[in-house]
């Protein structure tokens, strides 16, 4: 499956590191539903608010119905559907009979929902797919890929807990168990868990999200990607200038594989040193490279977290 970027074990665990649109996708619709308690994404809710009211106001009506919009991710269901695409599981639960779908609604919520009910969500869900999240969720799909891979290596190299340990306050990882701090403490013990799904969202702030189904421990880190400033940002408008320049990517190209001097640069490039250090300063002036005195020669490096930060960077700024 596509969604599962990798997975590797530690300590008899194994580690699910996934992609999940899904979960991404509900989980903006509970921010949409509960703004005031995602001061991180104001200026992304108020931007549906002003584009389509009436969508915002019937996914705020069905609020409790849906446990605030994460009635799926935390039922049952959920290992079922984790690794589907989004139209895929709309499809799923379009075909499901209202028998099938309040037989599973019960066991979550110890409720039933008439058939007017259930068909409401569904075409909300529908709705905000198509109006708003298919072609946000494409362009934060790339840029959440290389955060989740980033923080893998991480986890990899600081250990598991250790990693876990990070994600939260109120997430304490102790030497036998894990403990969630919310209404009351939840502990796991470590030794009852064979599995654990790794993954990041840009919703979650500031919550801390926990979810435990027999041996599974699904783990979700915040991602922070609203700025506070409003208006197209200077910074990026000289990033943009900065890329807009063929000889400018073929440098950053070469950085992207080694560390380079002036010399060295204008060598593989055969032009000046005096036309490479003009860009090279253009480039530092934008923030996209370090510059490191060694001896006699200056040694420049591109900033890899620019990668991350520049399709973020431009996700926020065309869809807030």
């Amino acid at each position: 499956n596509n969604m599962i970027l990798d997975m590797f074990s530690e300590e008899d665990i194994k580690v699910v590191v996934s992609y999940l649109p899904v979960w991404e996708f509900f989980f903006s619709m509970h921010v949409l539903s509960n703004p005031e308690h995602h001061v991180s994404r104001q200026k992304w809710v108020q931007s549906k608010e002003k584009c389509l009211p009436e969508l915002v106001k019937e996914i705020r009506n069905l609020k409790t119905l849906t446990n605030e919009w994460i009635l799926i991710i935390d039922s049952e269901k959920w290992s079922e559907i984790r690794q589907m695409e989004i139209i895929e599981m709309i499809r799923y639960f379009r075909k499901k009979n209202i028998y099938q779908w309040n037989h599973w609604v019960k066991e979550t919520t110890g409720n039933e929902m008439t058939r007017k009910e259930r068909d409401r969500i569904l075409n909300v869900m529908e709705a905000y797919y198509e109006t708003v999240f298919r072609k946000e969720e494409m362009i934060l799909r790339p840029y959440l890929i290389r955060v989740i891979q980033n923080e893998k290596r991480k986890c990899q190299a600081e250990g598991l807990w250790n990693w876990i340990g990070k994600i939260h306050t109120r997430l304490q990882v102790e030497e036998t168990e894990v403990i969630y701090l919310k209404n009351h403490e939840f502990k796991y013990k470590k030794k009852e868990l064979n599995t654990v799904f790794l993954t990041v969202s840009t919703f979650v702030y500031p919550h801390l999200w926990l979810f435990k189904h027999r041996q599974e421990l699904e783990v979700v880190k915040g991602v922070i990607v609203e700025s506070i400033e409003s208006d197209i940002p200077e910074d990026l408008v000289q990033i943009f200038k900065v890329l807009g320049d063929k000889t400018r990517l073929r440098i950053i190209k070469l950085l992207m594989q080694n560390v380079c001097t002036t010399q060295e640069l204008a060598q593989k490039l055969e032009i000046s040193e005096a036309a490479v250090s003009k860009h090279l300063q253009i480039m530092w002036k934008a923030d996209l490279v370090h510059k490191n005195k060694k001896g006699f020669f200056v040694e420049y490096e591109f900033k890899e977290d620019m990668i991350n930060y520049i399709p973020y960077k431009f996700y926020e700024m065309i869809t807030i």
